[in-house]
């Protein structure tokens, strides 16, 4: 039986490789949704970077929009690391998915409901 995840990712390129990828790919994993915030880049970007991530894995893993800014700290990122867009600048194409329509903290929470009322 495959473990749940529920990721909460500021998606730039160690994120999408270390956490959605290797989760995506993992036999021994069900990523039940990918949640964003802002980090390593903006929030819109994060989640960009999640659903084309997810896509290029033939996921169909809902994706849900969160925090634009930390709540006790002034919002830093790191985009001269990352590149502007997170994964290096590479001009990867747009997403074909939107992100869903709750709030990341929603998303969380009626997911984690969902999984322990055993789906």
């Amino acid at each position: 039986m495959p473990r749940v995840f529920l990721i909460d990712t500021d998606t730039a390129s160690d994120d999408a490789v270390a956490i959605i990828i290797m989760a995506l790919r993992s036999p021994d994993v069900r990523v039940a949704a990918i949640t964003t915030v802002a980090g390593n880049v903006p929030v819109q970007q994060s989640t960009r970077n999640a659903l084309y991530t997810a896509e290029l894995c033939g996921a169909d893993v809902p994706v849900y929009m969160g925090a634009d800014k930390p709540l006790l700290r002034r919002y830093e990122n790191a985009t001269w690391f990352h590149g502007r867009d997170g994964l290096g600048d590479h001009g990867y194409p747009a997403p074909r998915r939107a992100p869903g329509k709750l709030p990341a903290v929603d998303a969380i929470i009626e997911t984690v409901e969902a999984i322990s009322r055993g789906w």
